[in-house]
C-alpha cells in the first residue's frame, strides 16, 4: 500500500486559510467596516500560517510514526 505525505505547504495555507476565514466574519460583525474586516482577515491569516507549525509537526510525527 502506498503511504501519503502531506505536503508542508498545503497545510500551512490551509491553516491560514481557516484563520482568516474566522476572523473576516467576526471583524465584520464587530467593527461593520470592510476595510477593518479585510485587515483582520489578513492579520488572522498571517497567525494562523504561523501557527500552522503546530499542525505541520503534528502531521510529519503522524507519518513517520
Amino acid at each position: 500500500m502506498t503511504t501519503f505525505e502531506p505536503e508542508h505547504r498545503t497545510l500551512r495555507l490551509l491553516c491560514a486559510s481557516a484563520a482568516g476565514m474566522v476572523a473576516f466574519p467576526s471583524a465584520a460583525v464587530v467593527a461593520r467596516d470592510p476595510t477593518i474586516a479585510v485587515a483582520a482577515a489578513l492579520v488572522g491569516g498571517g497567525i494562523g500560517y504561523a501557527a500552522s507549525s503546530v499542525v505541520v509537526d503534528y502531521a510529519a510525527d503522524g507519518v513517520s510514526g
